[in-house]
């Protein structure tokens, strides 16, 4: 499982997709150049995370290079004469989809983990609001003690400790953390939703 934080920078990195849709729409003529470069971003923090995928957005990275040298990807035909740009474009709309598809089917049970565990986080702290618990937690340097604390008494107890088991078989101890800060914050933003 992926750590919360390395899930939010594979996402941060799909959600430039959109951008470089727009660019493919107005025919910006950096289209390719820029899927490469998003390829190229994407392979790092793919490399960073020791995720096998990495290769196969590699491999499509070469489909673009090559698109740049004139190759025709396969299983591709063109109307007309098939100009450096068109084969390109090709080439790069391509990688775009195929990536995406890959990266996207690749974290989605980590992101149904987390979704999950953030649901049973907002459990877990209506519950406690419920049973007196105090979740006022300082700011800064010690709140991830006071987290840690607020962590240790809540798994404790009797009625709210099997939900805390449950968000850390889901996305692990640390992350759990990053679960019941988030819900605090949430709840602490719409105090009267469960």
């Amino acid at each position: 499982m992926l750590r919360i934080v390395n899930l939010e920078e594979i996402n941060g990195i799909l959600l430039r997709v959109p951008g470089l849709v727009d660019l493919q729409q107005s025919r910006g003529p950096g289209f390719a150049r820029e899927v490469k470069a998003w390829l190229e971003s994407l392979e790092g923090t793919l490399k960073n995370n020791s995720m096998p995928v990495v290769s196969n957005v590699a491999a499509f990275r070469g489909m673009v290079v090559s698109a740049e040298r004139g190759v025709i990807p396969q299983g591709v035909s063109f109307y007309g004469r098939p100009t450096l740009r068109k084969i390109k474009d090709t080439a790069a709309t391509a990688a775009l989809r195929a990536a995406v598809e890959l990266i996207s089917n690749t974290i989605q049970p980590d992101m149904s983990k987390v979704t999950e565990a953030e649901r049973r986080g907002r459990q877990i702290i209506a519950l406690a609001k419920a049973k007196g618990f105090s979740l006022l937690l300082p700011n800064g340097p010690d709140r991830a003690d006071a987290l840690k604390t607020l962590w240790r008494t809540l798994a404790t107890d009797p009625d709210i400790g099997p939900g805390t088991i449950n968000v850390e078989g889901l996305v692990g101890p640390n992350d759990a953390l990053i679960v019941l800060d988030r819900a605090i914050a949430t709840d602490a933003h719409h105090p009267n939703t469960t």
